[in-house]
């Protein structure tokens, strides 16, 4: 699976950095402002995926602060493999699946297969104790509010 990236993901940015080769815009930004600067837990997946591709302290920092990273830093910090003016982008995602397309159909779904077990097996693991913990803070908060 290849993402392109065009400008602004701020809202579960986390989504497009699970493809096997990321693309992004040099218009690209990264952040989490839907959660823990919004009063939110951010259980719902970001609490695996950030921590997994920034290594824990940096992605720590992410969530917490609402930091805001640029295409050029994302790609610094190996959240992007490639950073290209925008009218760019579609072309080079449709060059690498052309490129991939030559393998055969096993050779690709089971080398995928292999390079996302560690990902989705943490997924399995955590998602439901973030959902939980979440869902905690929603029910805290509106209590609170009330």
């Amino acid at each position: 699976m290849i993402s392109a990236i065009n400008g602004p993901a701020l809202r579960h940015s986390e989504i497009p950095l699970l493809c096997d080769i990321v693309l992004a815009s040099d218009t690209a930004e990264f952040q989490d402002s839907g959660h823990f600067m919004s009063g939110l837990i951010p259980g719902d997946g970001m609490h695996i995926v950030y921590p997994l591709l920034l290594g824990l302290n940096r992605g720590r920092y992410f969530l917490l602060t609402g930091q805001k990273i640029g295409a050029e830093e994302a790609k610094s910090l190996g959240l992007v493999n490639e950073v290209m003016p925008q009218n760019n982008l579609l072309h080079r995602a449709w060059e690498l699946a052309e490129q991939m397309a030559q393998q055969s159909d096993i050779v690709l779904r089971y080398t995928r297969v292999a390079m996302t077990l560690t990902v989705k097996r943490q997924i399995q693991d955590l998602l439901g104790y973030g959902l939980a913990l979440e869902g905690l803070g929603s029910a805290d908060t509106m209590l609170n509010q009330g």
